[in-house]
């Protein structure tokens, strides 16, 4: 009988990971309720789905799907599913609460971004990656900066020479006037 049900965890498990945009694998100690209910609901607010998972489970799910986590997946294991790249945001909520709570029973070990597993020290780093419209800021900008400073430049020579123009034509006319007169 337990086999019938590992197997239907690991159906549902590999199901769920295959529509998944990203995830951050926690591994966590003596939680108290309260503590998990505070989680899941800051999870759950930001979208984010979190689930407590069997490590050996896991490991076998994700290998199916050609990633590797092995080091992440050891010990008691939660899941924080997302859609898209939402394990950045679900990484920073938990690097808060982390060092918001004194002796946190819960660390981060590793996740999936963008099809990119990390664990051990990289998976700490997911927190840091820019989301996807930080990343399309920062490409706009990268390629409208040069831009503007050339047009900032070809307007400046543009102005100036108006600028000489008009003050040759003001000092013909005003000599001009005082000629006439």
């Amino acid at each position: 009988m337990p086999n019938l049900v590992n197997e239907i965890l690991l159906a549902d498990l590999q199901r769920e990971f295959k529509s998944m945009g990203s995830c951050v694998v926690v591994e966590f100690g003596k939680l108290l309720p309260q503590q998990d209910i505070e989680i899941r609901g800051k999870l759950r607010a930001a979208g984010v789905r979190y689930r407590v998972v069997r490590s050996r489970l896991a490991a076998r799910a994700f290998a199916g799907m050609k990633l590797d986590l092995g080091d992440a997946l050891t010990g008691r294991c939660g899941i924080a599913i997302a859609q898209k790249e939402g394990a950045i945001q679900a990484a920073k909520l938990l690097r808060e609460w982390i060092k918001k709570t004194k002796d946190a029973p819960i660390a981060i070990k590793g996740g999936v971004v963008e099809g990119a597993a990390y664990s051990g020290a990289a998976a700490e780093g997911i927190a840091d990656l820019p989301d996807r419209n930080t990343v399309n800021t920062q490409i706009v900008s990268a390629i409208s900066g040069p831009a503007r400073s050339l047009a900032s430049l070809v307007s400046a020579v543009a102005g100036g020479l108006a600028r000489c123009i008009q003050a040759k034509v003001d000092a013909q006319g005003g000599a001009g006037d005082k000629a006439a007169s």
